[in-house]
């Protein structure tokens, strides 16, 4: 279960080559909530046009408070204007998060808008509907005086189509750890996400027919993905797509002991990662709690198993041959 930070973990202060940043101020476990703050300026998914964007981020700022409007002009903005409306807009673009249920409004935020980009970052952002705010979590132990960090990407690919997104969207190189890895190192991980990237595309093709008519091999995708994503530093975040997949795959197909497995793994990946009190958190307690309540479930019966069948004793005696068992490793079922 996430932990909540009993007080400000954090400051803000200059951070070489970044501008400013969040810098931890005590030891952040990871899982703790870091933040949890509502957007002062927001443009919501129906506003479309460009026009009315700058319409509406332009009527707000000027019905700031003078402190509000002070901290938002202090944000960076990487486009050019020639008058307040463009000037105002510049820096909402720049500087806003994904909100609303689909993710397709922005919001701007006094805190977590300050937090810099790091393509192996060691927090994440997400909208919580349940909350109406932006939660930022650690995703891994941040020690006293390290930058808190969050990813502007919506996936970590190899270095190169970072770097491209990155200047294109944002206006800067990124000199984090992932991208400064050695040489040799660099190629090693450019491989497994390219790789990652390719089985992503791959289980998207396949669509719901595929769950059924395609599902060991969309497991076997699956399988490969968790592990290249451990041996990657952003593994979480990674994890946290990788087994829902895994868990639609084995319910489609009537497998409630594996699909349980699965669920208690992803529930455990997003109550560290989004909070006990996030949506998906309460879709994953209740998939625990019974499986067969899963939207799929009844697609097929290849793979008939009941929550039961879970093979306990192997799985704290012999962990491979566990892992063996849960994904079906060689086409095969091991009792």
């Amino acid at each position: 279960m996430g932990a909540f930070a009993s007080a400000l973990v954090y400051t803000l202060e200059d951070v070489p080559g970044k501008g400013k940043g969040l810098i931890a101020a005590s030891d952040i476990p990871m899982g703790t909530r870091i933040i949890s703050e509502k957007p002062f300026v927001t443009v919501p998914t129906q506003v479309r046009t460009m026009e009315q964007q700058w319409i509406r981020v332009y009527q707000q700022v000027l019905a700031l408070s003078v402190h509000q409007k002070r901290e938002f002009l202090a944000m960076d903005n990487v486009y050019p204007y020639t008058n307040p409306t463009e000037e105002y807009h510049g820096i909402f673009r720049t500087n806003a998060l994904p909100i609303g249920s689909d993710l397709g409004g922005g919001g701007v935020f006094l805190h977590a808008c300050r937090i810099n980009h790091a393509c192996d970052p060691n927090a994440t952002n997400f909208w919580n509907e349940n909350l109406d705010k932006l939660t930022i979590h650690a995703i891994r132990d941040i020690q006293k005086g390290e930058e808190i960090t969050i990813s502007y990407l919506e996936a970590t690919r190899n270095k190169k189509a970072r770097a491209k997104d990155l200047k294109q969207l944002f206006k800067f190189v990124c000199l984090c750890q992932l991208c400064s890895l050695p040489r040799q190192q660099s190629k090693e991980s450019d491989k497994r996400l390219d790789r990652v990237h390719q089985l992503d595309n791959l289980i998207e093709e396949a669509g719901l027919e595929g769950l059924v008519w395609s599902a060991q091999r969309l497991l076997g995708y699956v399988d490969e993905q968790v592990q290249l994503w451990n041996e990657e530093t952003s593994k979480l975040i990674g994890l946290t797509r990788a087994y829902p997949d895994a868990v639609q795959i084995a319910i489609a197909n009537g497998d409630l002991a594996r699909g349980l497995v699965f669920a208690e793994r992803a529930l455990a990946l997003y109550r560290g990662a989004l909070g006990d009190d996030s949506p998906d958190v309460a879709e994953y307690k209740k998939l625990v709690r019974d499986p067969a309540t899963h939207e799929y479930y009844g697609m097929s019966m290849q793979w008939k198993t009941a929550p039961e069948e879970i093979p306990m004793l192997l799985e704290v005696t012999e962990a491979a041959k566990f892992e063996d068992w849960l994904w079906r490793r060689g086409g095969r079922t091991v009792r």
